[in-house]
């Protein structure tokens, strides 16, 4: 019996961090206690066998991935799942690493992409040191991007020794993210961010800013008003889709260059010697 039927929501709680009761799964448990007929399931990504992709672009026909890890486990749990919830700690100025190793193994989502298709997702990042927020924020939004989510909302809060998420005004944030994760309206966007998909982290060209998760291009009038250039629309599959292609496009490029391209490498092949912590200098 599926969640809709049931009457129950099935929310799932992806935990970046390995800290048992510690902020990440705190602000989980709460804001899903606010979602109405929650049923929540809970992993622990830096508990999983998640391994690095190996870029060999064999994902990229039938979305089967060749590592034999916790990956196709995750690829099931994420699309029966009714809505996410997805938090990590900052681990200097980035998401914890685990939230990294998911997201390079994004291609292998393809097949359950539009199972994924705007289900509602709450992002959280927690972190120590006012503003230094780094990058994690982005991370958590690229994920949502290519795995198809809708973000709900998009917080950071400050929270660094255990039970800090535990406040009064985190707490007030957690119920009002846990009644809009189903509810009406969705995701604000910040006066100084990206007007297209929200993202605040921007690279600077000398007469405007390109965000660094859709690759638009805008720029910010005296009064904080911004015109530009829409990157690709990350709520829509079909930026998914057109990136897969592009990939397979690439991967026809090598094989047709391959023998040209061996060639060239070759004569890199005896440069330098390899070292590792069991055998020392490898010839």
């Amino acid at each position: 019996m599926d969640g809709e039927s049931s009457g129950k929501r099935r929310v799932l709680g992806i935990i970046g961090s390995q800290r048992k009761l510690g902020n990440c799964e705190l602000f989980v448990k709460e804001a899903a206690r606010h979602v109405p007929g929650c049923e929540l399931n809970l992993v622990r990504l830096p508990g999983l066998d998640i391994k690095p992709c190996k870029g060999c672009y064999r994902c990229l026909d039938d979305g089967l991935c060749p590592i034999e890890d916790d990956i196709t486990f995750m690829k099931g749990l994420m699309a029966e799942a009714d809505a996410l919830i997805i938090a990590s700690p900052v681990y200097f100025l980035g998401a914890h690493g685990s939230v990294k190793m998911l997201l390079d193994r994004a291609f292998s989502f393809f097949p359950v992409v539009p199972k994924m298709r705007h289900k509602p997702t709450i992002l959280a990042v927690t972190y120590g040191l006012r503003d230094r927020i780094g990058t994690a924020q982005q991370t958590l939004l690229t994920l949502a991007a290519f795995l198809g989510l809708s973000v709900k909302a998009a917080v950071s809060l400050k929270a660094a020794l255990p039970g800090d998420v535990l406040a009064k005004s985190h707490l007030r944030t957690a119920e009002r993210l846990g009644r809009l994760l189903f509810g009406p309206g969705g995701r604000s966007r910040q006066a100084r961010a990206c007007p297209f998909c929200g993202n605040d982290i921007v690279r600077i060209r000398k007469e405007d800013f390109i965000c660094t998760v859709c690759h638009g291009s805008f720029d910010i009038g005296e009064k904080g008003s911004t015109r530009g250039t829409p990157g690709w629309d990350v709520s829509d599959i079909g930026f998914i889709a057109d990136h897969r292609e592009w990939l397979k496009g690439m991967r026809t490029r090598f094989i047709a260059a391959r023998k040209k391209i061996l060639r060239l490498t070759e004569p890199y092949r005896d440069i330098g010697r390899w070292v590792g912590p069991d055998q020392g200098v490898k010839e």
